[in-house]
């Protein structure tokens, strides 16, 4: 069953991620995707690909002032949560966030990344201008300057990004396989992600004036390899979650995603078999990657009990990774855990056997890693 669209969803173009694109980068995308866009989505990839034309001089304008710069910009032990989506990322990196001592990418940052340094002020006013108080697949807040995944920003300055599967669903499991998991034996892939992603990070730092920064995206589960070569010093916090709550919820995600953001249609059966078998890749790679990393440099928690105690499993974080003083940032925490007070979460029907069958399959290595 194609998964449903709204007339608005194919004319609402404001709502796009890729409006802060480059032109070089969203013509390479099209290309590496064979244009393979359906027509009832022409407009919104025609207006994507004006708003990058528009875009483009003030683009240059910030590169040739602040390349060098950024260039030079050592980066500070930055702080990376990792965790399948819908394992509670968000809630971990907005209380984070709200520590005074980091910095973080925000929703403005993530969206126009070419710009952050000269409109910055000016595109986040209009993004709230546009965006709506909660996000789609949730309740959760959100708004220009609140924390945001980098692989939206990734997606806007570089041809290897996860979201570019949203833009072009059907061609889901080959991004995942190429960008996330680097299945697909061209080093270069790897090679460009890196590269792109820490210039990224550089720039995010210059901004924030060298503040340590707290980063957060799903994807970089299946990279934890490569994010601790570009940082040896890196810190990783990991959340997982209850694997049938996870399913639920991501399929609710794609759901309530896909239509605002792809340019072709695909199925419902498409994106549960994607979730499925994604989720085992994903994991296979991180339990590898794991093992790389120093014991003090790494933390895992499980999502039911920082729901439950998050004060007390903030504090536990900070100890283990050394973040600093809790007690003194622990005010500032507590008001954001308290922000998400009354949080309403999505309701799911039960599952068929088929499906639990299947996940309890493929996904039994990870239930009995974290005890499901």
């Amino acid at each position: 069953m194609l998964i449903k669209h709204r007339v608005q969803d194919y004319f609402n173009l404001f709502k796009h991620t890729a409006l802060g694109v480059s032109f070089h980068t969203w013509i390479k995308i099209l290309i590496h995707h064979r244009l393979a866009v359906g027509w009832q989505f022409i407009p919104k990839a025609l207006f994507i690909t004006m708003t990058s034309l528009v875009n483009a001089p003030f683009q240059l304008v910030e590169y040739f002032v602040y390349h060098k710069k950024i260039k030079s910009t050592a980066v500070k032990r930055p702080i990376f949560i990792l965790g399948h989506p819908r394992s509670g990322t968000t809630y971990l990196h907005y209380l984070i966030s709200a520590d005074p001592n980091f910095a973080f990418c925000t929703t403005s940052d993530a969206l126009i990344p070419h710009l952050i340094l000269t409109t910055g002020k000016i595109t986040a006013k209009i993004l709230d201008a546009f965006m709506p108080g909660t996000r789609p697949q949730d309740n959760v807040k959100a708004g220009a300057k609140m924390p945001k995944e980098e692989e939206f920003a990734m997606a806007n300055i570089s041809t290897s990004s996860f979201m570019h599967g949203f833009y072009f669903p059907q061609h889901l499991q080959q991004v995942f396989d190429r960008d996330v998991v680097f299945a697909s034996g061209d080093p270069k892939v790897k090679t460009i992600w890196k590269r792109d992603f820490h210039y990224f990070v550089q720039k995010l730092t210059y901004k924030n004036k060298g503040k340590q920064l707290v980063l957060k995206s799903p994807a970089n589960t299946a990279r934890l390899q490569e994010i601790y070569e570009l940082y040896p010093d890196a810190l990783f916090i990991h959340i997982h979650r209850d694997p049938y709550e996870v399913f639920q919820s991501n399929v609710v995600l794609y759901a309530k995603v896909l239509p605002i953001l792809n340019l072709h249609k695909t199925t419902t059966e498409a994106i549960e078999t994607f979730i499925i078998d994604s989720f085992a890749q994903l994991y296979t790679k991180y339990l590898e990657d794991i093992k790389l990393i120093p014991n003090g440099q790494i933390i895992e928690v499980d999502y039911a009990s920082f729901v439950a105690n998050s004060m007390t499993q903030l504090e536990l974080i900070y100890q283990h990774l050394g973040l600093g003083d809790f007690q003194h940032v622990k005010a500032a925490l507590q008001q954001e855990v308290k922000q998400f007070d009354g949080y309403q979460k999505n309701k799911h029907v039960q599952l068929p056997e088929a499906i639990i069958q299947q996940i309890h399959d493929k996904w039994g290595f990870y239930m009995e890693r974290y005890g499901y």
